[in-house]
């Protein structure tokens, strides 16, 4: 029997009949995540805010890379490691939720990754709203025995409460935005803050000892901030944000344009996938033109893109 996916259903690994041991991984009382609470609903509700009233989330990207820059991340966003010339990485999206469908593929992921030189979490890390708080449950401790460094683009769901927890987690424990100044009132952007979903005061409280589960000098990783490059061996991949809607603001699409020059072959890692359910989304970006164009273009030598979001694996 092949064990590819490409070849047989029973190379996607069903079929199988030994029972899992996922759950050992797993705390004792986990909560299930559910799409039909009204509560959850409720929470996740900026996707829907920004749509009708504007999406802050250019603007707001803008803060966390300004901030991150002044902190002395690289203005190239380059994360240049020293892999060789032929290595693996993992690629897993859309992970966070926390329950029985996150922690059932670790032990796989641990018995054919867990001799890759790193992994990279496409979108949604966290779930319902990328909380700070929920990162021990759904990253820290499912990946506690992954033994190399994690790197990760944030989904809508991370943006949820303005990015706030990831780059707390992946970002080298970025202190939190001032204040915005508020916005003139009966505006679209007054009635859009006024509905806004914020993180708790106190979110956040419960990362020191998360932390502990990924604490071996060989898994830590920063990134210069919500969308980065990494030199690995001979190839470059390409991570980027695409925010609650599906964009890039015009900084990061002039960013983008330029770490997409030069020879090396590139991989493009997305939230927003260009090409899903048979259907054609080119990611657009602000001020004119498109992310699929970029990676389309043969002087950009991309030769993959893959992108999270739709919970499901489709080529």
């Amino acid at each position: 029997m092949s064990n590819s996916s490409r070849d047989s259903a029973e190379g996607a690994g069903w079929g199988s009949a030994e029972p899992g041991a996922y759950r050992a991984l797993m705390p004792q009382r986990t909560e299930k995540l559910s799409w039909l609470d009204p509560r959850t609903l409720w929470a996740a509700r900026n996707g829907v805010l920004a749509s009708l009233f504007g999406d802050p989330t250019g603007r707001t990207r803008g803060r966390w890379v300004a901030q991150r820059a002044a902190a002395g991340a690289p203005a190239d966003k380059v994360v240049r490691r020293d892999d060789p010339d032929r290595f693996s990485f993992l690629v897993i999206g859309d992970t966070g939720e926390g329950d029985d469908p996150q922690y059932a593929v670790v032990p796989g992921l641990l018995k054919e990754g867990g001799d890759t030189r790193f992994a990279v979490l496409a979108s949604d890390v966290i779930y319902p709203v990328g909380s700070a708080d929920d990162y021990g449950t759904k990253f820290f401790r499912p990946y506690r025995d992954y033994p190399a460094p994690i790197y990760a683009i944030p989904g809508n769901h991370d943006w949820y409460e303005d990015l706030g927890g990831f780059m707390r987690v992946f970002c080298d424990d970025a202190p939190p935005l001032p204040p915005e100044p508020a916005p003139r009132p009966l505006t679209r952007a007054w009635l859009r803050s006024r509905l806004w979903h914020r993180a708790r005061p106190d979110d956040g409280r419960q990362l020191d000892e998360a932390r502990k589960l990924r604490s071996a000098p060989g898994q830590q990783a920063v990134q210069p901030g919500p969308y980065w490059a990494i030199d690995a061996g001979p190839v470059r991949i390409v991570g980027i944000d695409t925010g609650l809607l599906g964009t890039l603001d015009a900084e990061q699409g002039a960013w983008l344009r330029e770490v997409s020059r030069g020879p090396r072959p590139k991989i493009l890692v997305t939230g927003s996938p260009l090409y899903v359910d048979g259907e054609h989304h080119p990611c657009a970006i602000e001020g004119g033109g498109t992310v699929d164009a970029i990676v389309r273009d043969p002087a950009h030598r991309y030769v993959a893109a893959i992108g999270g979001d739709i919970h499901n694996y489709q080529r």
